[in-house]
């Protein structure tokens, strides 16, 4: 014992198997401590073995609490769960195995499981009233019921016992985020940084809480720098890989990096069950059948994108299901899209292992995921394999860094260049015009008049409607020198997510020397309205690096020039894809003086602005970007490519041959 004590586990086991387990090969004790030692060197597979002859030699419940620890290690959640069962049968006060069976029926989508967790926790704080653990996983998933008040007890109640417990501290600054607390949950995250300097997912969290509220001053913690400076050494504190995507200091290979990371840290044990479906896939007896998974099937840019598409599918030779796990909102975008689908199969109540036994069974030949890493994500479905060709397109603009997740990444040339690929684990399927979607053209809403948009009626109008998150000090810096130069131009932008970004912002262009008057923030209206309204600028300014997506091609549609730069990330390039397959390159550019001196010629050149916005109207009807139809036929084309190299056993990259579409 002095040896465990010590943490010398590998010297105690050599004693223990040399020494004890000779003298008593039946003893319960002497195999149970074996069973420990060899869980604490990460031998999971002796670990079980000795830790069942304990219990077949009559150890208690202490050991099946050790054997469901196990178990959890060698991605066996459900042994895990009779394991616990028994040792709480045994003896009721087993407070840890109260507290991890809820943790396993609390990850269930099934409402009596998550009921169950509900009083398994209370039952382990019952057991051991000082259980910070018990009392923050009561409160996640009284969160989860939307209990928020009881939550933030429960958090609270965790860190009067603990107060370096890092997932509470995690868990309570979400949850006041969530309630739109910034300041109060930025103290909950400087405090866990504070204690964890080396936790990426902290820093990341923190970081990005700051960057959704355009704190950008230099001095306050945590910042870029800081996260930055642990980035490569960490392996599995489960940093959201979206977090590093508007960072302007991480490159694609660390991106890269960051996803295979969270994949093997938060999916392991999805990762680690025998695939569902194998390669060579079969052949195709009648319609293809193609899949789409998301959480965004209701008023969503991802539906505003994808709808035409869903409906453009050509029926006499492919079947299209959409499975639904987001919320259940029956607003007319996901009405839509019931009526479009073949099929529309709802699997917010399925397991991730009942999800993918669904769509193994319906033959799916191509699931096409639409969420990705961001809100809702389920990519645990993907990595169970349940199709044979899985693909990721639009709503994750980065690598899921796992081929399991994915085997392809739909792009283009220009915002997956051949020779970025080693910047994915995915293989490339690149589209012959543009990697997006988008809705046909149709007639917008009359245009109010600036004056009803807060607009001076002369001013050189520049907008930019993207999410705060997306703004960053460097492209502040562009966006001041370019206000600086053009004294009659406003900056017309989205209306603040959060009480301190409208503060932030203004305060950071006075900072920079420029009017923080000329901030124009836009009131919320629905989307026809905010639609109709863009035409009332005269020059859109994109974002970097993390470009528009939709918010490019509503722009574009209001007939209102864009201005981009493309960086080396695909998030970085989407905007130029756009704008390449508008036949308008050049209004990309490819580094920050490029863009600023462009986007001042063309604010101080109203003839210049004129012409563009003429050829913009000449081009639009006839885009491919605006056409549906066409791009929906280049998709069926590259989902029967993806397809044909799964039947031969490969997963290589693809590019669809230019053709008449």
């Amino acid at each position: 014992m002095q040896l465990y004590e010590k943490q010398e586990y590998g010297a105690a086991l050599e004693c223990c198997r040399k020494k004890l387990l000779p003298l008593a090969p039946r003893h319960s004790g002497v195999l149970g401590l074996a069973g420990v030692l060899c869980f604490m060197l990460k031998d999971y597979s002796a670990s079980e073995r000795y830790l069942n002859q304990a219990i077949a030699a009559g150890a208690g419940a202490e050991v099946h609490t050790n054997l469901g620890l196990t178990l959890v290690e060698l991605h066996r959640p459900a042994d895990a769960e009779q394991s616990y069962r028994r040792a709480v049968a045994l003896d009721p006060n087993q407070a840890q195995a109260w507290n991890n069976l809820g943790n396993i029926l609390h990850s269930s989508r099934h409402e009596a499981r998550k009921q169950e967790a509900l009083n398994c926790y209370r039952q382990a704080i019952a057991a051991r009233p000082s259980y910070a653990t018990a009392y923050s996983n009561l409160g996640f998933a009284l969160e989860n019921i939307k209990d928020y008040a009881q939550a933030e007890k429960n958090y609270r109640l965790a860190l009067s016992y603990d107060p370096r417990n890092l997932g509470t501290l995690i868990n309570l600054a979400e949850l006041l985020d969530k309630a739109k607390q910034t300041e109060q949950a930025l103290i909950c995250y400087r405090q866990a940084a504070e204690f964890y300097p080396q936790n990426a997912k902290v820093l990341g969290n923190a970081l990005g809480l700051r960057r959704n509220s355009a704190d950008w001053d230099a001095q306050a913690r945590p910042r870029v720098e800081d996260l930055l400076a642990v980035l490569p050494s960490d392996q599995n504190s489960g940093l959201q890989p979206l977090t590093l995507l508007a960072l302007p200091e991480v490159d694609a290979q660390m991106q890269l990096l960051a996803a295979q990371r969270f994949a093997k840290a938060r999916w392991a044990t999805q990762l680690a069950q025998p695939a569902l479906v194998r390669l060579p896939a079969p052949p195709i007896n009648g319609r293809l059948r193609i899949g789409y998974i998301s959480a965004d099937f209701r008023n969503h840019p991802v539906t505003h994108l994808i709808t035409d598409v869903i409906a453009a599918h050509d029926r006499g030779q492919f079947e299209v299901f959409l499975y639904s796990y987001g919320p259940l909102t029956d607003d007319k975008e996901q009405l839509a899209l019931r009526d479009l689908a073949d099929h529309f199969i709802v699997i917010n109540h399925m397991d991730d292992s009942e999800a993918a036994g669904r769509i193994r069974d319906d033959n799916i030949a191509v699931l096409i995921d639409l969420t990705g890493y961001t809100t809702h994500a389920r990519p645990g479905i993907n990595a169970l394999r349940p199709a044979p060709v899985i693909a990721s397109w639009i709503g994750y603009v980065g690598t899921m860094g796992e081929p399991r997740m994915a085997d392809y990444i739909i792009g283009d040339a220009i915002v997956t260049p051949p020779e970025t690929a080693g910047n994915f684990s995915e293989a490339l399927a690149l589209m012959p015009e543009c990697f997006q979607p988008n809705r046909a053209l149709s007639a917008l809403l009359p245009a109010p008049s600036r004056a009803d948009e807060g607009l001076p009626e002369n001013a050189t109008v520049l907008c930019s409607f993207n999410q705060t998150f997306k703004l960053n000090p460097l492209l502040w810096d562009d966006w001041c020198r370019i206000l600086q130069a053009v004294p009659e131009a406003v900056l017309w932008l989205a209306p603040a997510s959060r009480p301190p970004v409208e503060r932030n912002l203004r305060n950071e262009t006075a900072r920079r020397g420029v009017d923080p008057e000329r901030l124009v923030f836009a009131q919320r209206k629905n989307l026809d309205e905010h639609h109709a309204r863009l035409a009332l600028a005269d020059l859109a300014l994109d974002t970097f690096p993390y470009n528009s997506g939709a918010t490019a091609s509503d722009t574009l549609r209001a007939g209102v020039p864009l201005i981009t730069r493309a960086g080396e990330t695909f998030c970085s390039r989407m905007a130029a894809s756009l704008l390449h397959a508008m036949d308008l390159p050049e209004l990309v550019t490819t580094s920050r003086d490029g863009y600023v001196e462009l986007a001042v010629a063309l604010a101080r050149d109203t003839a210049r602005r004129k012409a563009l916005r003429d050829k913009l109207a000449r081009i639009l009807p006839g885009s491919p970007v605006f056409n549906p139809r066409r791009l929906t036929r280049q998709l069926e084309a590259l989902c029967r490519a993806m397809y044909a190299q799964a039947q031969a056993g490969r997963r290589d990259s693809i590019t669809l041959s230019g053709q008449d579409w």
